[in-house]
């Protein structure tokens, strides 16, 4: 069981990145191990890891030196603490966990699940210096709720200080209190921020720096500086783990303007009924036993949509005519599934249409900067989104598909799933794939080495007839990427189909491909085949790597003409 005496402040769930990859991961877990013993048994833990990794799923590149411990990574964390695994004292699946399995609303089944996480609980023990005393993400959708908005900043610099529920007028008044601020700081906004971090970290870990207790465990360098600049960027890792989980429910989205985290604008209905009827204080529990039977049950925490009554009330605002009594909650459940189906699919239209006369234009170039400042929640996410939007902008394609998801906002929600391309855009004459990464150095040529020819590969042998491109798109690109695709461009590999055709940019360079395709008036699919083919065919001749990626830049300011 975890001990929160090291805690200072709340820990967002960092693994997996995403809550949906972890059904996947169960049910391997459960194929290969149901009914086994967990807890203590390293030789299974790195077994069930060596298995992961082998999967298509699994998005990791690099072996870790302890599989067992990346093992206890991926299952203690979001799989066990929000009761969809019961590891002791035999691997089994729960009711919740059974319910998640078979993928059935499973923003409801989140939700709940989210609701019941609380500190302290039998998973997590109190700690004897700081009272936690709170349900943290009930306490988050109250504050997204009461303030209107949320940005990554304010999370990580105050949410994270909310560890009992007698400070939440506290944060709340500290929000806006940095909020009012700000727009008298003569400084910039960074400046502005640089200094609050360093006073809320002062502040929350008083007691370290008055013993002069700065080293942390991801660094030997034991200085006030580093210590502030260390605690700095864990808070932040919680905030973006905090806005990616709590969008996993449905009832939050993104602004389209801020990239503040809002109520959704479909479920404000449902979220103003779970803050007045969820209880705020923490469950006492008189033992492991009756913690677990609240945890493992899936329908324990009543949702708005529970009741056919205010589900006919919402389904009737939107057009649907119900008929009859006999009529079942879960039909009617199926029926708003479906109508919000509907919604998405006509959100997507009505961007496409709105791309498609550039009046995103300025915006998308925006994006791209708050991208790479890491202004926005989940960079990685928005940059599968806006590559999308900006390739759509283009026009001319025949079809172009992001294989990321949406939420009821049109805003993107989860990344492309393990074995598709993020982006594919179907031509008149050739297939183009877009990948894209916010990895950098070393980390992005683990992670991209073997994906992205994978994904040509595949997506090649299924259209053999046309040829096959892919834009490879990375804030940077690093050396060993470049090298990698530069060799393989040139070698006959038969499980990629033969020679691959990457052509890799950075963000800069793609936003410049993007403005002259913009200024020049693209309107010819034939002169992006044809540039694709030139900028391979000179890596076919071409000495080296690096004059193939200043050729590369040289001709993106002609790729139209």
């Amino acid at each position: 069981m975890a001990n929160l005496t090291k805690s200072k402040t709340l820990f967002g769930i960092t693994s997996p990145r995403t809550l949906e990859k972890i059904i996947p991961e169960i049910k391997l877990l459960l194929q290969l191990f149901e009914g086994k013993s967990w807890t203590g048994n390293q030789e299974l833990q790195s077994h069930f890891f060596e298995s992961l990794f082998k999967t298509d799923f699994y998005e990791g590149k690099s072996y870790p030196s302890d599989p067992a411990l990346a093992a206890r990574d991926r299952i203690t964390r979001a799989p066990k603490a929000l009761g969809f695994i019961d590891l002791k004292p035999k691997i089994e699946l729960t009711k919740s966990g059974k319910a998640l399995i078979e993928g059935k609303r499973i923003n409801e089944i989140f939700t709940r699940q989210l609701l019941k996480f609380q500190l302290p609980s039998p998973y997590h023990t109190q700690s004897i210096k700081i009272e936690f005393n709170v349900k943290p993400y009930l306490e988050l959708l109250r504050l997204i709720n009461d303030l209107e908005s949320l940005s990554k900043t304010e999370i990580a610099l105050f949410f994270l200080q909310l560890t009992n529920l007698d400070k939440y007028e506290l944060i709340l008044n500290k929000i806006k209190r940095f909020r009012n601020q700000s727009k008298h700081f003569k400084g910039t906004r960074k400046t502005y921020v640089h200094q609050c971090f360093k006073s809320e970290v002062i502040q929350i870990f008083k007691e370290d720096i008055h013993k002069k207790n700065f080293k942390t465990r991801e660094t030997d360098d034991a200085t006030l500086k580093k210590f502030i600049a260390t605690k700095r960027r864990n808070m932040k890792d919680y905030a973006d783990a905090f806005s990616r989980y709590i969008r996993a429910t449905g009832l939050v989205t993104i602004q389209k303007k801020t990239f503040r985290l809002i109520i959704s604008s479909q479920k404000k209905e449902e979220v103003s009924f779970l803050l007045k009827k969820t209880k705020r204080n923490p469950i006492q529990f008189k033992d492991l036993k009756e913690f677990k039977k609240y945890l493992f049950i899936h329908d324990n925490i009543n949702l708005f949509s529970d009741n056919k009554r205010r589900l006919t009330s919402k389904l009737r605002r939107l057009g649907y005519k119900i008929e009859g009594k006999r009529i079942t909650l879960e039909k009617l459940k199926d029926m708003l599934e479906n109508a919000e189906r509907k919604l998405k699919r006509n959100n997507i239209k009505e961007e496409r249409k709105v791309l498609k006369t550039y009046k995103r234009f300025p915006q998308i170039l925006h994006v791209f900067k708050q991208i790479e400042a890491k202004e926005i929640p989940d960079p990685s996410l928005f940059l599968e989104w806006n590559v999308w939007r900006a390739f759509e902008m283009l026009n001319y394609a025949k079809k172009i598909n992001g294989n990321f998801s949406i939420d009821l906002e049109g805003m993107p929600l989860h990344y492309a799933p393990g074995g598709f391309a993020d982006i594919e855009a179907e031509y008149d004459d050739f297939n183009l794939i877009i990948e894209v990464t916010m990895s950098t150095g070393h980390t992005q040529y683990k992670m991209e080495n073997e994906s992205v020819p994978r994904h040509f590969g595949k997506l090649k042998s299924r259209k053999k007839d046309c040829d096959m491109y892919c834009i490879f798109i990375a804030p940077k690109i690093s050396e060993g990427t470049l090298a990698h695709y530069f060799n393989l461009n040139r070698m006959e590999t038969k499980l990629y189909g033969g020679k691959t055709k990457i052509i890799p940019l950075s963000i800069e360079l793609f936003v410049q491909f993007i403005e002259i395709g913009v200024k020049d008036k693209f309107n010819n699919p034939k002169k992006l085949q044809s540039w694709l083919e030139n900028i391979w065919e000179f890596n076919q001749s071409c000495n080296d790597e690096t004059l193939w990626y200043d050729q590369i830049g040289q001709n993106i300011k002609n790729w139209v003409v």
